[in-house]
């Protein structure tokens, strides 16, 4: 993965671990003479006794530089000044460090100028590593790097209040790949945090995008544009000019070898191959190269299941062997062996933690490989049969495809030798291995094992193997593996883009190819967008019908701009809203408010409590000191006073409900209110007879003259208003005066005989004034 630096970005990935022994890698592209490469260290003002652990790798003025400090002292190491990297190449560079030492070096030292001289018994070597390589002590006892900080590449973030004394530049223009920390590969495509940083490399990708190179590479490969050069990097298995071919598989069987001669010229400080390998074989020997000597060779191979390197540069035999990962599983492992002077890297499966070893054992770095003897699947001579067994494909030497065709070989590539190499890499070993019923034959490539037919789990009995049945052999997972756990219990393993307890569920994917969704996915999009729709709708419609039918509940919700409306009620609340009425449920009488603004005389008698016409019952006469109290101007005050005061709890008043179910049978007409005015003025003239009619609760105590008190107030008549109650008295049996000529005048009008009324006003239940009078 490589990330692009446009002059003011960074990016923050995981601290450095501590360890004794430690290298660091990374790879960089700039066309700058200055720039911060990598920091790792203090990101605010240390306390006092806090240990200053930190490296910087900047580029001063072209050169590369390594400030580490260990917690006791920096240490600062420098290239010659010669060196110049800003030259829009890959260049890498190594810091190496065990416990005090540590060497900071570029460009794997391919530059150092060696001189070897070797003779019968003996063997001697001058290198000079100036040029490229620079060692240093850590001063005091600082013995590792404590890295316990973010590890800042291509800048640091400024945003923060330090300073960071330590740096000269504080950010870089160019391109980092390859960032490797004790074998670990960082992923920067996926930083902590970042800023003004692009993925891939602006500095080439861009050259490649100009150029007609770019569309050529199929999606199987990637345009590698280096100065003044282009190519296509092609996927594992994948090969061809633009990568769109698949890698044929070639079988080796046992005493087979195919032997090749290289047309062009081979580094001798340099060596890489990249190959696919699959085989169950313990041992054998994957590729071998000799010098023209014949005296050097270097060899890789398949050693113990392991998958190993043995080589002699001119010193002496060594190996390297990758020990944690075995090769002889059957399956298909990609393995590449890089080699930089005398330093050997092995790497399975892409490398990184257990499957990726570097040493450099022995003093040689060179070997004179020569050309017309490189064999694949054997070693030289192939009279010492230790021949590969197996497949393999995809073979890459020095950056290099070469094909294993022998109808079709590789451009600069001659195959001299072909022998025991087949196309293809089948499997027959049911062929030859029969399983007793009812177990079958399964084929696990060129390995074959007993198991029970699908749907089916293995017990181990008396007898040896038992089937047992299980919901599996019903096939019930539609898209992917069923796996069972007991006769009645089974899990599915959903392939990709499935999902589910049967992986029913087809998942939206997208396909690179086409760069359109399948129709299963546009499918199920689809369902979901109408669902959300009649969701939205449903919504919508009950909505309308809260507020229907909120209105005609009688819940209205009064508008903001209510002010500019004229009519009002006062007394209508939202029940719904906060302090709306919710605990004042009874704080207007809804009788009264069914009360017309111009009362008739019929609706007066049915929804009031007109004393003058009610009796109650257990009726008590009036004291003689509170008939004197109450009866003064004519019996005005008595009523006053009947009207005012309610009756007692003993007392009991009809209840509205109770009065008008009783009044139903009335008819209101001209003779109700006839009536109604002779009870007015029957009051008028006989105001003694009050008590007989209405008794209100009579006062105790203390509560006696006060109750005249709120009669009169009721009526306005205070102990210095008696006069002026005395003339309001007058006015009053004036009006009743008048009233009596009125019922006179409705009796006059009635065609009905006197005898005949009388009797019609007693079937009514109509009082008879005169005799009322």
């Amino acid at each position: 993965m490589r990330v692009s630096f446009l002059g003011n970005g960074y990016a923050w990935f995981p601290p450095i671990r501590p360890c004794f022994d430690s290298h660091l890698s990374l790879e960089f592209m700039t066309e700058e003479d200055d720039g911060l490469l990598l920091y790792a260290g203090p990101m605010a003002t240390l306390m006092p006794g806090d240990s200053e652990d930190y490296m910087a790798i900047e580029l001063i003025g072209g050169t590369p530089s390594l400030k580490i400090n260990h917690g006791s002292g920096t240490l600062v190491l420098q290239l010659t000044n010669n060196v110049g990297v800003a030259d829009r190449r890959w260049h890498r560079l190594d810091v190496r460090s065990n416990s005090k030492e540590v060497r900071f070096t570029l460009d794997r030292c391919s530059t150092a100028i060696v001189m070897e001289t070797e003779g019968v018994d003996s063997w001697a070597m001058t290198e000079d590593r100036s040029s490229c390589e620079i060692r240093g002590v850590t001063p005091n006892r600082g013995k590792y790097f404590n890295g316990s900080h973010v590890l800042q590449l291509g800048g640091i973030n400024e945003n923060m209040s330090y300073e960071y004394p330590q740096l000269q530049h504080k950010h870089y223009t160019g391109c980092i790949r390859n960032l490797r920390v004790d074998s670990k590969l960082y992923d920067l495509g996926s930083p902590a945090e970042s800023s003004n940083t692009l993925p891939g490399c602006t500095l080439i990708d861009d050259h490649c995008a100009s150029l007609e190179q770019l569309s050529s590479c199929s999606k199987r490969g990637r345009c590698h544009g280096d100065w003044g050069s282009l190519s296509c990097l092609c996927e594992k298995g994948f090969t061809g000019p633009q990568c769109d071919q698949v890698a044929r598989e070639f079988s080796f069987d046992g005493r087979s070898h195919i032997q090749f001669q290289l047309l062009w010229s081979l580094p001798a400080r340099q060596t890489s191959v990249e190959v696919g390998v699959r085989t169950r074989a313990a041992t054998g020997v994957i590729l071998s190269l000799l010098s023209q000597e014949q005296n050097e060779y270097l060899r890789l191979e398949v050693f113990q299941g392991h998958l190993a390197v043995f080589y002699n540069l001119g010193d002496g035999d060594y190996n390297v062997t990758l020990p944690y990962h075995r090769l002889d599983d059957g399956d298909w492992h990609e393995v590449e062996l890089y080699r930089y002077g005398r330093e050997f890297t092995l790497r399975l499966d892409r490398g990184g933690g257990r499957r990726e070893v570097t040493a450099s054992p022995g003093q040689s770095q060179e070997i004179i490989i020569d050309p017309a003897v490189v064999m694949l699947g054997n070693s030289f001579p192939s009279g010492h049969n230790r021949s590969f067994v197996g497949c393999l494909r995809d073979l890459r030497f020095n950056g290099r495809s070469i094909s294993l065709d022998e109808e079709q070989p590789s451009e600069g590539i001659q195959v001299v030798t072909s022998q025991g190499v087949s196309v293809g890499c089948a499997s027959d070993a049911c062929r030859k291995h029969h399983c007793s019923p009812p177990l079958v034959c399964v084929d696990l490539w060129r390995h074959h094992e007993c198991r029970c037919p699908p749907g089916h789990i293995t017990k181990e009995g008396s007898l040896g193997k038992v089937c047992v049945y299980t919901l599996c052999a019903s096939r019930p997972c539609r898209h992917g593996t069923c796996v069972a756990h007991s006769p009645s219990r089974y899990s599915c393993h959903c392939s990709e883009g499935y999902r589910g307890r049967h992986c029913e569920v087809t998942l939206a994917m997208f396909h690179e190819d086409s760069n359109s969704l399948s129709l299963s996915s546009m499918f199920a999009i689809s369902i979901c967008v109408m669902a959300f729709l009649v969701l939205m709708l449903g919504l919508f419609l009950y909505s309308c019908w809260r507020r229907h039918k909120g209105l005609k509940e009688g819940v209205y919700h009064v508008s903001a701009h209510h002010g500019e409306w004229e009519d009002i009620r006062e007394n209508v609340l939202n029940y719904d809203e906060e302090g709306g009425g919710e605990q004042d449920q009874n704080a207007f009488n809804m009788v009264e408010l069914q009360r017309s603004l111009q009362p008739s005389p019929a609706q007066s008698l049915r929804y009031s409590y007109p004393q003058s016409i009610i009796s109650y019952p257990q009726t008590k006469p009036i004291q003689d000191n509170n008939k004197n109290g109450t009866s003064n101007g004519n019996g005005s005050a008595a009523i006053a006073l009947r009207l005012a005061i309610p009756p007692s709890e003993t007392e009991t008043l009809p209840s509205p409900l109770t009065f008008r179910r009783s009044q139903k049978t009335l008819s209101f007409s001209s003779q109700d209110l006839a009536r109604y005015l002779c009870e007015v003025i029957r009051d008028m003239d006989h105001p003694e007879d009050l008590g007989t009619m209405t008794t209100p609760r009579r006062p105790a105590g203390k509560e006696r003259g006060l109750a005249g008190v709120r009669s009169l107030s009721s009526l306005s008549a205070t102990q210095g208003s008696e006069v002026r109650l005395q003339a309001a008295q007058s006015t009053r049996l004036d009006r009743f005066k008048n009233l009596r000529a009125v019922v006179s005048d409705l009796r006059r009008d009635s065609k009905t005989p006197e005898g005949q009324r009388d009797k019609l006003k007693e079937s009514r239940g109509q009082p008879n004034c005169e005799k009322s009078g």
